[in-house]
């Protein structure tokens, strides 16, 4: 027996480096066969209908816009009360 071969048939990684070129070759001309027959975009494009936008959530967003305006006024006012305008509390009068 051969080096390299099983039960007397030839080991599938030996084979001559030329052969790869047809391998190569083949596999093109088999995915561009396949490639072609994919259809096309045609030549004259459709004409576009033209949209029309509608906002369906127009007077959701102006209620939500309104209420987190309310809640930042509101949280603001609370961080100008108790962190910036802290009060000053008087000492106690000591009396005798």
């Amino acid at each position: 027996m051969r080096e390299g071969s099983i039960n007397g048939t030839r080991n599938l990684l030996s084979f001559d480096p030329r052969f790869s070129v047809v391998v190569v070759f083949l596999g093109a001309l088999i995915i561009t066969s396949v490639l072609l027959l994919f259809p096309r975009a045609s030549e004259v494009p459709a004409p576009e209908v033209e949209m029309k936008i509608v906002d369906s959530f127009f007077i959701g967003r102006y209620v939500l816009l309104a209420f987190l305006t309310a809640v930042f006024l509101g949280g603001l006012f609370l961080v100008l009360i108790h962190h910036i305008l802290e009060p000053i509390y008087a000492k106690p009068l000591r009396s005798y």
